[in-house]
């Protein structure tokens, strides 16, 4: 009887160190390190300065333009956020199963920041490098399709919309292809978009000077 209960005390032991072990690897995938070749920008290079910007449940990537305007990059599900197809269906329809997406490429005069002083937006600031911006912006441009006539400034997106690919997970891959240390897959919501890029930010203090 006692070898039986040392037996299972010891299997449960196994178990929950296995557990353990999943966890915490599982989290430091999660954190991964900058991709050296593009980021941070070589002493000496031009640094490109961007924006990314949550605001009404979206995460937008912004552009400084030479001219003071800026550039804005936004993915969404077409149905909700275009066509006002909406409520506890439209919900449904857009995180459950893959659906047709719209990617912004748009030029404004004022930044999100700026445009909604009244609302709750939040930012944050990095630079990127000549590699890192070109990578970046060549993945933004595969994601854009047609031109949709109705939405002026929005194109089809060439990925479905859905829960394991929404604006969070395009941010955070377009941030990605840049060379920051971020993980795309690990973005399904603000909240964890939103404790990646304030991680971002602190390798952003320590790499940037």
């Amino acid at each position: 009887m006692r070898f039986r209960m040392f037996r299972s005390r010891a299997l449960r032991r196994r178990w929950l160190l296995l557990a353990t072990l999943v966890l915490v690897l599982g989290l430091w995938s999660c954190f991964p390190g900058p991709v050296r070749e593009l980021w941070p920008p070589p002493a000496g290079e031009t640094r490109h300065d961007i924006e990314v910007v949550f605001h009404d449940w979206h995460t937008v990537i912004v552009l400084p333009r030479s001219n003071g305007n800026v550039g804005e990059w936004e993915f969404c599900e077409e149905g909700w956020y275009l066509d006002g197809h909406q409520g506890p269906t439209g919900v449904v329809r857009a995180l459950l199963w893959p659906t047709a997406s719209a990617v912004a490429r748009r030029v404004k005069a004022d930044p999100p920041w700026v445009r909604h002083s009244g609302e709750e937006v939040e930012h944050w600031s990095f630079v990127l490098s000549d590699a890192g911006l070109l990578q970046m912006l060549a993945y933004l441009e595969a994601e854009v399709g047609e031109p949709l006539e109705d939405h002026p400034g929005w194109y089809s997106g060439k990925r479905s919309y859905h829960f394991f690919y929404s604006c969070h997970h395009f941010t955070a891959s377009a941030l990605r292809a840049a060379g920051l240390p971020i993980r795309p897959w690990w973005a399904f919501s603000g909240w964890m978009v939103g404790l990646q890029l304030d991680r971002v930010e602190a390798f952003h203090e320590e790499e940037i000077e």
